[in-house]
């Protein structure tokens, strides 16, 4: 090689190293004048006249040198190739001292390491809060387009929620990475716990909203006004015997059929779930798209006929209750009927291995 081309090699990699010891010593400084801050605008703000407070407060000198201390160490483990050590440490750093260069770091680190979900959210979080002229803006940006392919996407919307978490890990801004599949979106609002399971693929963005239901409030029953007075003079008014109840629509062979049709539904829910638990497997072992939309469509045909079935068992009942006429007692039995047993009415469901019985005795 030409000693021009060697020297001119050779000064681009010093040049190159010692912008990347001024950038780490920029991030460093950085840390370190948060803590000079703090300790100068202690004593100023006895004697200054009162001023508005500012948006965030700077952190004080002990948490900024803790927050150095901990970002050098976050390099070290970085060189030494030891990326989740130093993931931790940098986010470590910004625990102790919140300012950019920690969250660049330590979703660079996450990167390496292989842990795109929280990579991805921590290079969201840096072109959030990242000045408008950060010098890493663009490359997290080119690193986050990357990874957003490969995951999916959840758009919390929580007005007025405590303690937002997906999965169990706690929100920061309104949207958040994670890996394609079935997640929990949770949230208080009022002492009202909230849930929502949302399924989401890789490089969809779903939206998820957790609104406390309005209470429903029923209007008052308007007061029956009192019977007039009964006019001077005029005859008391006959009570008329009470009308005997009326007979019911129904006979008790219709309680028999609609329970009958509710074991059925009952056994093709049971024989739908067993078959959406086969698809899961089979998704579990190849989780490809196909898959995934052949388990949505049964896990959806399970629920219809669970819903169906729970529907025939309540309206069965309801109609067991108040539509079927199970039989009044004669008020004077005839001497004839004297001879026969009285009516005995009893219905049987039962359900077992490969078989469901249904009987009745009227």
């Amino acid at each position: 090689m030409p000693r021009a081309a060697c020297v001119s090699s050779r000064r681009a990699s010093e040049r190159a190293g010692r912008e990347r010891r001024a950038g780490r010593r920029g991030a460093i400084g950085a840390l370190l004048a948060l803590a000079c801050a703090g300790a100068a605008a202690s004593p100023a703000r006895a004697e200054a006249p009162a001023t508005p407070a500012p948006a965030e407060a700077p952190p004080r000198p002990e948490d900024a040198r803790a927050a150095a201390r901990a970002f050098e160490e976050g390099e070290r483990a970085f060189r030494a190739g030891d990326f989740a050590c130093a993931a931790a440490a940098f986010e470590a750093a910004y625990r102790a001292a919140p300012h950019a260069s920690p969250l660049w770091n330590a979703a660079r680190s996450w990167h390496r390491a292989g842990e795109a979900v929280r990579a991805a959210n921590l290079y969201a979080r840096y072109l959030r809060e990242a000045p408008p002229d950060a010098p890493d803006r663009d490359a997290a940006g080119a690193a986050l387009g990357q990874l957003a392919p490969r995951l999916g996407r959840i758009d919390v919307y929580a007005p007025g929620a405590r303690d937002v978490r997906v999965d169990d890990v706690r929100v920061e801004g309104a949207s958040v990475y994670v890996n394609p599949g079935s997640h929990v979106v949770a949230g208080e609002i009022d002492a009202q716990a909230l849930r929502r399971t949302e399924v989401v693929g890789a490089g969809e963005v779903r939206s998820v909203a957790l609104v406390a239901a309005a209470p429903r409030e029923l209007p008052p029953a308007p007061a029956a006004p009192p019977p007039p007075p009964p006019a001077a003079g005029a005859p008391a008014a006959r009570t008329s015997p009470a009308p005997s109840p009326a007979r019911r629509p129904l006979p008790p062979a219709g309680v028999i059929v609609g329970a009958a049709v509710t074991a059925i539904g009952a056994g093709l829910t049971v024989a739908s779930g067993l078959d959406t638990l086969a698809a899961r497997d089979t998704f579990d072992a190849a989780p490809t798209e196909e898959n995934l939309a052949v388990g949505l469509g049964k896990q959806r045909r399970t629920n219809v006929l669970l819903g169906a079935t729970i529907g025939l068992g309540a309206l069965t009942g309801a109609a067991a209750i108040w539509l079927v006429d199970w039989g009044a007692p004669a008020a004077a039995p005839s001497p004839a009927q004297h001879a026969v047993s009285p009516a005995r009415h009893a219905l049987a469901l039962s359900i077992g291995p490969a078989r469901i019985t249904v009987g009745g005795v009227f």
